[in-house]
């Protein structure tokens, strides 16, 4: 049995990105765009990935950055958080993922809100924001700790975040 797609799909990389990827079969949504790209950087295709920006965004002479950055790094995983529109019969879509990778050691996850659209009939990236991420509000060290223990914060639980 094959292991499943980089993009976490459980077709194998040959039946599900690879297609995308060689040209024989095109995106049909945002989300089928977003998760090739993560295969592309995952086997490093740098052609594919500045291909796949759009017209107004592609960078420009920046191919060995990208490509040394995704080969720097030990992609894990792929986790779709959530779609808004990027359907076949829509111009335009967002996606939020996160993508897990290991690098210099240290396990990491970039968490992006992608917008797409169309270009020529064909999905394209624009751009991305990463959304603010949440702090739990925990309280200050000197404060009586959250568990009910009676001590202070920092002699209690602080240490354990």
């Amino acid at each position: 049995m094959s292991s499943p797609c980089y993009c976490g799909k459980s077709n194998s990389y040959e039946e599900c990105c690879g297609t995308i990827h060689s040209g024989k079969r095109k995106t049909e949504t945002a989300e089928d765009l977003m998760r090739s790209r993560y295969s592309a950087f995952v086997i490093a295709d740098i052609a594919y990935i500045l291909k796949t920006y759009s017209s107004k965004t592609r960078p420009l002479n920046q191919e060995k950055e990208i490509l040394d950055w995704a080969k720097s790094v030990d992609w894990k995983r792929l986790d779709v958080v959530n779609t808004n529109k990027g359907n076949s019969m829509d111009d335009n879509g967002h996606v939020e993922f996160k993508a897990y990778y290991k690098e210099d050691g240290i396990d990491q996850c970039l968490h992006e809100n992608s917008f797409f659209e169309k270009e020529n009939e064909q999905w394209v990236y624009v751009s991305g924001e990463y959304p603010k991420e949440e702090k739990p509000n925990l309280p200050n060290r000197n404060d009586p700790c959250c568990c009910g223990s009676g001590k202070k914060f920092k002699k209690c639980c602080f240490g354990k975040i």
